[in-house]
């Protein structure tokens, strides 16, 4: 066989297993890992919420939502802004400073509205509801905090 048969047939034959797996993955998504469930699903389960209290958990829930997306869109923007400032040869310090300081208060603010959001989830809950509510605040720690990188390879020096 001619080199050039064997690599016109070898290619094509990487193409069609290339389409293939990409058809799977696409066409077969795998079922997400046990114990990741949306977190409003699980917090209506845990703390048993009656259909009024899902009804404006639902409305918190959006609500909260529509905050941390406006909050997501004002640190994108002034990350970029921050970021650009690299583009000139002299750094504006006071521009910089003033980005930091933009960057932190959205980031307090996106603290602020997540505590406000589950204090008033917890104000809709009933005094048995409040003991299951208290129960699953490590959970939602884990929702909220990213995950801890404690296997990090040692940085060079």
């Amino acid at each position: 066989m001619k080199k050039e048969t064997l690599l016109t047939t070898a290619v094509i034959a990487l193409l069609l297993l290339n389409f293939g797996t990409l058809g799977f993955l696409f066409f077969h998504r795998p079922p997400h890992p046990p114990g990741a469930e949306q977190p409003g699903r699980r917090i209506v389960q845990h703390l048993q919420l009656d259909a009024a209290q899902q009804q404006k958990f639902e409305q918190l829930k959006s609500a909260h939502h529509e905050q941390m997306r406006t909050a997501d869109r004002a640190y994108r923007d002034a990350l970029e802004q921050y970021f650009a400032l690299l583009k000139n040869d002299t750094v504006d310090i006071a521009r910089r400073d003033s980005l930091q300081a933009v960057l932190t208060r959205i980031q307090q603010e996106r603290a602020s509205v997540t505590f406000q959001h589950f204090a008033d989830l917890k104000a809709l809950c009933t005094p048995e509801q409040r003991t299951r509510f208290d129960a699953l605040l490590p959970d939602l720690m884990q929702v909220i905090l990213p995950p801890r990188r404690d296997n990090r390879p040692p940085r060079p020096n």
